[in-house]
């Protein structure tokens, strides 16, 4: 495996410049175990990759993480990318520990697939149970937690169907995540952080990810308006999240590539300060470079009112390949079930 470190190392910057300090940590000790693995060399890679991440107008610390990876697997020099944002949730620290785990448990499930001498067989598995195995991971933490306040070792109900009030404080987070290989994107997602998919030759933006959150379902049911979302008294109620029950449902979807496109995720903080109107007008522009979208997001979302912490990442694809198949794209969860209400 070639990995690509200075995007990696990017990674820590930002989390260094949020004052998330154990994230980064993990990070750089991540980064060391990558370069011991291979010989650093320049590689010319197809996917241009940028990290927005800032705690907005409002909010004391941040509570999103943000994981970029990519890399060329030596035995066929194919590229790969690894994407993932994670809004936490239960307080400050709490809400950052569990964004941290998350994307710390995610990256020790995948990561042995690249460095081994292939890549899954199943991306579009390796992801989903990557965010189980996040799952599991916080939902242990939170039963240390509650064991340690109250001197006993607690079980937590088995079921999303009904929430006490100390399940809804209990931490957790969202996540979406996005797995590239061969011009597919796998893609999954808990909760309300969003994957788009924006083509430049269409000028078509799709909404690829559809959120667990109460305002949505709402939304489904015809009880509220499109617009309607951003000013609900509930709009923050997320119906399910990465590690407040023993097991999650997790939505995946297969996206095929056709070049000339870009990859927008990002947690609620950008969407619901932006709009997809403003998001789309930002793709359509005649800028291309990822760095700059990223900055461009996080500044609207902040311009917006910045009312919540802000996470995404930017990924540009080379133009390649007939497009006239992007019309067909199914943007259907491959998994949806409904859950439990809990607040980000």
């Amino acid at each position: 495996m070639s990995v690509d470190i200075g995007q990696f190392l990017q990674n820590v910057q930002v989390a260094l410049a949020n004052q998330q300090y154990p994230h980064a940590q993990f990070l750089v000790e991540y980064a060391i175990k990558i370069a011991k693995k291979e010989a650093s060399s320049p590689m010319l890679l197809p996917l241009d990759v940028s990290i927005g991440l800032h705690r907005g107008r409002v909010r004391g610390e941040n509570e999103d993480c943000v994981l970029a990876l990519q890399g060329i697997l030596p035995a066929t020099q194919e590229a790969f990318g690894l994407f993932i944002v994670a809004d936490g949730m239960g307080g400050h620290a709490n809400g950052q520990e569990a964004a941290h785990i998350a994307i710390q448990s995610m990256l020790d499930y995948v990561f042995p697939f690249l460095v081994g001498d292939a890549f899954p067989s199943n991306c579009l598995s390796t992801l989903s149970e990557s965010i189980h195995q996040a799952n599991r991971a916080i939902y242990a933490r939170n039963q240390s937690m509650e064991s340690q306040l109250t001197g006993n070792s607690l079980a937590f109900p088995c079921s999303q169907g009904s929430m006490s009030t100390s399940q809804i404080s209990r931490m957790g987070t969202t996540t979406t995540a996005v797995l590239l290989f061969r011009e597919v994107a796998y893609v999954a997602n808990v909760g309300d952080s969003r994957t788009y998919l924006y083509h430049q030759s269409l000028h078509a933006l799709k909404k690829i990810t559809q959120d667990h959150s109460l305002v949505a379902q709402l939304l489904a049911d015809g009880f509220l308006q499109e617009e309607d979302i951003y000013r609900h008294p509930q709009r923050n109620q997320i119906t399910r999240a990465v590690g407040v029950t023993p097991s999650v449902d997790v939505d995946t979807f297969v996206v095929p590539l056709y070049g000339d496109e870009t990859l927008l995720l990002c947690s609620d903080g950008l969407w619901e300060m932006t709009r997809d109107r403003k998001i789309e007008e930002v793709l359509s522009s005649s800028c291309s470079n990822a760095s700059l979208l990223a900055n461009q997001f996080v500044q609207m979302a902040n311009d917006g009112g910045g009312a919540d912490n802000i996470g995404c990442i930017v990924v540009r694809l080379p133009q390649h390949n007939d497009v006239s198949a992007m019309e067909t794209i199914r943007m259907e969860p491959l998994t949806a079930h409904e859950s439990a209400v809990h607040t980000s």
